[in-house]
């Protein structure tokens, strides 16, 4: 009986230490910049909701290691967006609020804007020059015994609503020990936004 409890317990060891040196922390950020024309008409721009229909759903749970799936992906990832670029006087970003009512007084909703891909609609809707729109690959946590590793990873592109064509993009995949999922979107987005500031 010993035997198998020091068994298992080492077992349980070596799964949690290769979980955790398999996914080091990384980084990949991927910022194209277009022309200066475009980025000087470009003045007001909205964060619409990502769209995280690939992960939506996604749970697991096991005895040892439980992988914990943030129940807003999507709009969690606007929020933050939204917040970092509220900050940079370059741009007029509208409210994660303020997108919700003026989608709902045209009619629609996130969701169908971003499957669309009608950026002129989106524009006229908004009223922006500009929308985000993003993609979530991964977002949240997995929890040992040992220790929590979180997990962003994501693609976002600001698209010029008149032409449609993509002003900059960022593509993001980040996980690290002990950081929750929340607290990477976060450094990667105003990372991302602080090298933008220098590129434009």
């Amino acid at each position: 009986m010993k035997k198998w409890i020091v068994l298992v317990t080492f077992s349980a060891f070596l799964l949690c230490a290769s979980c955790r040196s398999v996914s080091t922390s990384t980084m990949d950020i991927d910022l194209d910049i277009s022309d200066e024309i475009t980025n000087d008409v470009i003045k007001t721009l909205a964060v619409l909701r990502f769209d995280d229909e690939q992960i939506r759903g996604e749970r697991v749970r096991g005895f040892l290691v439980k992988a914990v799936k943030n129940p807003d992906p999507g709009g969690m990832l606007a929020d933050i967006m939204t917040s970092v670029l509220s900050e940079w006087d370059k741009y007029n970003v509208l409210t994660r609020s303020e997108v919700k009512d003026k989608v709902k007084t045209g009619g629609t909703n996130e969701r169908d804007l971003v499957k669309w891909k009608d950026y002129a609609a989106a524009g006229k809707i908004l009223k922006v020059d500009a929308v985000i729109i993003g993609k979530v690959n991964k977002f949240g946590l997995v929890n040992t015994p040992f220790y929590v590793r979180g997990h962003a990873s994501f693609k976002a592109e600001c698209i010029d609503t008149k032409s449609g064509n993509v002003v900059w993009s960022i593509k993001a995949n980040e996980s690290a020990s002990y950081n929750d999922e929340v607290d990477l979107a976060l450094k990667i987005i105003e990372e991302a936004v602080e090298r933008l500031k220098r590129e434009m």
